[in-house]
């Protein structure tokens, strides 16, 4: 059977917290909206996330509810080396189990009709829109959409069928732990080791009893061997192993494409609205799901997704830093963080990429300099593989 579309109703594919994000906002405007999730319910992995306090200026009430624990400060190491930063306001741990349910409930009290136990199948292209094939309660259904908004995830088919190219990946891999007693529960613990990888190790407390000891790596199953070879060093038993691919910001691919008669966007990390500093997602996730929005909203290209534009070529700046760095440049880094260096890591936020690194190298040239080696004079390392 195929259903008809409201020209002016949006459907949304996918119920990920960025696809709840915007079907709230553009219903909450008058837009009618249905959201197509395969899953028979609301209920997440539970998987804890760091984010910063932005998140409480986007969310509100729904972020809070979220909120299991709060970062006070971070300790940075390597070599043998540590430098603490303190933070002015603390960063979140959010709970995505309670995060999506919350949003769930916004959406359906803006007007979403949430369709659970619906899996879309394709995507295909017609002179008045596109077509979706629908498997729902063991039958499939056919619905007639003239704006799609995918926010299925890394592997997303509505990016796939419309030709965006696929997206660069890597493996995430982390423990839950019993915390170490030398770490307070408002502490997160960072370790620059790029011998064994290019990002860094974490420990991030999720309550006052455990923690998320994880890294990004290269390869599956080498990140998994390195994973457990820090552990053993860091004399840590893992209770459970989390993982998945994490899309990679590698360039700006605009989140707005036309198939057949139907304008197609993406969100969240079908879009890989990610900061590739730390693969971190959720807060431009939804910057981007309000960017998306708002141009559909206003039919123009939203001011919004010009300035994640910006945020995150800056993070990708930084990486391409980052990545030349040896174990002795961070070591060269954590020492040469003085006072006012300090001063702007505990008041920015890493969602100010340009701001901290302009002001970085106000509180302390010395760090232009060790930038602009690791940039020109040091070897890259291996490219992020696909």
């Amino acid at each position: 059977m195929t259903q008809a579309s409201d020209p002016a109703s949006i459907t949304i594919v996918g119920g990920s917290a960025t696809g709840l994000f915007a079907a709230e906002r553009l219903a909450r405007a008058g837009r009618p909206v249905t959201l197509l999730e395969g899953a028979d319910g609301w209920s997440p992995e539970p998987r804890t996330l760091i984010v910063t306090r932005r998140m409480r200026d986007l969310l509100g009430d729904v972020g809070d509810r979220s909120v299991v624990n709060t970062i006070n400060r971070f300790e940075l190491m390597t070599d043998g080396r540590k430098a603490t930063v303190a933070l002015s306001e603390p960063d979140l741990i959010i709970e995505r189990a309670v995060l999506v349910p919350g949003l769930a409930e916004l959406a359906k009290a803006a007007g979403v009709d949430l369709r659970m136990g619906s899996r879309v199948r394709s995507l295909t292209a017609t002179a008045d829109g596109v077509t979706l094939e629908v498997g729902r309660n063991g039958s499939t259904e056919e619905l007639r959409a003239t704006t799609v908004v995918g926010a299925d995830g890394t592997f997303s088919r509505v990016a796939r069928a419309a030709g965006w190219p696929p997206l660069t990946t890597v493996p995430l891999i982390q423990a839950i732990v019993t915390l170490p007693p030398d770490l307070p529960p408002d502490t997160t613990r960072v370790w620059f080791q790029p011998d064994d990888t290019r990002f860094f190790y974490w420990l991030i407390p999720e309550s006052p009893e455990r923690g998320a000891l994880g890294l990004i790596g290269e390869d599956g199953p080498e990140t998994r061997r390195c994973l457990e070879r820090f552990l053993e060093q860091q004399h840590l038993e893992p209770l459970e192993f989390q993982a998945a691919r994490i899309p990679c910001y590698t360039q700006w691919v605009p989140p707005q494409r036309r198939m057949g008669g139907a304008d197609i966007y993406l969100v969240g990390d079908a879009a890989a609205h990610v900061k590739v500093t730390t693969i971190g997602g959720i807060v431009t996730g939804f910057r981007g799901a309000l960017g998306v929005a708002d141009t559909i909203l206003h039919g123009r290209t939203s001011d919004a997704l010009g300035r994640l534009k910006r945020e995150l070529d800056w993070h990708r700046l930084l990486r391409r830093s980052l990545e030349r760095f040896s174990e002795d440049d961070y070591g060269l880094l954590l020492d040469v963080l003085n006072p006012s260096a300090k001063g702007v890591l505990s008041t920015l936020t890493r969602d100010e990429p340009a701001r901290v690194m302009l002001r970085l190298c106000l509180a302390q040239p010395r760090l232009v300099l060790l930038g602009l080696r690791t940039l020109l004079f040091s070897a890259p390392r291996p490219s992020l593989p696909s």
